[in-house]
């Protein structure tokens, strides 16, 4: 029997990266109508501004480990500007987690 891969997914998005925090809001919407269409159930989204920068992406890390969430959806590879080369992060947090990054526009 093929075990069934835990449907949780949480959310990451780095505010300080946004041009506006108009778009905060619509980003979110977005984030949830991705995880929604590839039948994850939205378990947190964690948001990281200017004054926060590591705090809620450790505390996001920390409760992955501890709830054993395996995907982790961002809106792109930008939000992982701030916490170093974004392709070395995203191969990092995969790796920790057991799992996935998953972003909505992959393309940016």
């Amino acid at each position: 029997m093929t075990p069934v891969s835990n449907p949780f997914a949480v959310a990451y998005i780095g505010a300080h990266v946004l041009t506006a925090d108009s778009e905060l809001p619509a980003l979110k919407t977005a984030i949830v109508e991705f995880a929604v269409a590839r039948g994850f159930i939205l378990f947190m989204t964690y948001v990281e501004d200017s004054h926060t920068v590591l705090a809620a992406f450790g505390e996001m890390v920390s409760d992955v480990w501890r709830d054993n969430v395996r995907t982790v959806i961002m809106p792109s590879v930008v939000h992982l500007a701030a916490l170093g080369n974004p392709v070395e992060m995203k191969a990092h947090l995969e790796h920790h987690i057991g799992g996935k990054v998953l972003f909505i526009n992959p393309a940016t």
